[in-house]
């Protein structure tokens, strides 16, 4: 098979200190869903508000927060009390490559995600997909910035992910914190390697829930590689299995491809 070498990046990373305008935030007109946990209980979960006009949007958000909401990112190991909020809206990119990115700094309570409108072409599976490698970058932002103020759950959460569930040595802490001040290059290692067997079984869930199940297991991985093909584990892989991944994530994102080139 060849290769056409596309990078479909699910992410850009907006780095901490970036200047942009505030949007407001509109909980209870109409068109602004809001999404929590099924018992209304909002601390320790991940809330998301829906300000984006993309047509399937709620439908998928309702469903990925049923499959949250049996996962480990929403059952407060991960998060910090007050959980993560976070905010969609619609942007206008020059090309369906970069499909959504996360503007947040510091002192922020809220994350902001702008989602790129040529996602309007995707398949509702590629936009949940496209959502939760967005909100892996909010869960590791929330960590990050709670164990810079020196929260005992945040750093215990980090040395969690060390050797054997338990890094005494602190090195995983240098590890992580290295890799998170590296922006989204460094951040997509620590996606991968923390949280990228669950991204595939919350998508899996995410489409069995919205009746829309995949028809095996490998389609489920291949799309969520996607925003992570620059990273040292994807590079690792057969020629032919980056074929088949760029093209799973090609056609899901309801992008003409030229067969021939794969």
């Amino acid at each position: 098979m060849k290769s056409s070498l596309v990078i479909l990046a699910s992410s850009i990373f907006i780095s901490f200190g970036w200047q942009y305008n505030n949007i407001s935030l509109r909980e209870k007109t109409s068109n602004h869903l809001s999404f929590t946990k099924a018992d209304g209980d909002s601390s320790q979960s991940i809330r998301i508000t829906n300000g984006s006009s993309l047509r399937h949007l709620p439908a998928i958000i309702r469903d990925l927060t049923a499959a949250l909401n049996k996962s480990e990112f929403q059952a407060g190991s991960l998060l910090n009390k007050n959980g993560i909020r976070v905010y969609l809206y619609d942007v206008t990119c020059n090309s369906f490559e970069n499909a959504a990115a996360v503007r947040y700094q510091v002192n922020d309570t809220i994350f902001h995600l702008k989602l790129n409108r040529y996602n309007k072409l995707a398949t509702d599976k590629a936009l949940a997909a496209t959502l939760i490698h967005e909100l892996m970058h909010c869960v590791l932002l929330d960590i990050f910035n709670n164990a810079r103020r020196g929260d005992e759950k945040a750093l215990a959460t980090i040395a969690s992910f060390g050797a054997n569930g338990n890094d005494s040595s602190q090195d995983f802490k240098n590890h992580f914190f290295n890799l998170i001040n590296g922006g989204d290059a460094g951040q997509h290692e620590l996606i991968y390697q923390l949280f990228y067997p669950q991204m595939v079984s919350l998508l899996e869930r995410f489409a069995e829930l919205h009746h829309d199940a995949f028809s095996n297991q490998q389609e489920s991985g291949r799309l969520m590689w996607s925003g992570l093909q620059e990273i040292a584990a994807y590079k690792k892989l057969q020629a032919d299995e980056k074929s088949n991944i760029e093209l799973t994530i090609l056609e899901a994102k309801g992008v003409k491809v030229n067969l021939e080139d794969y």
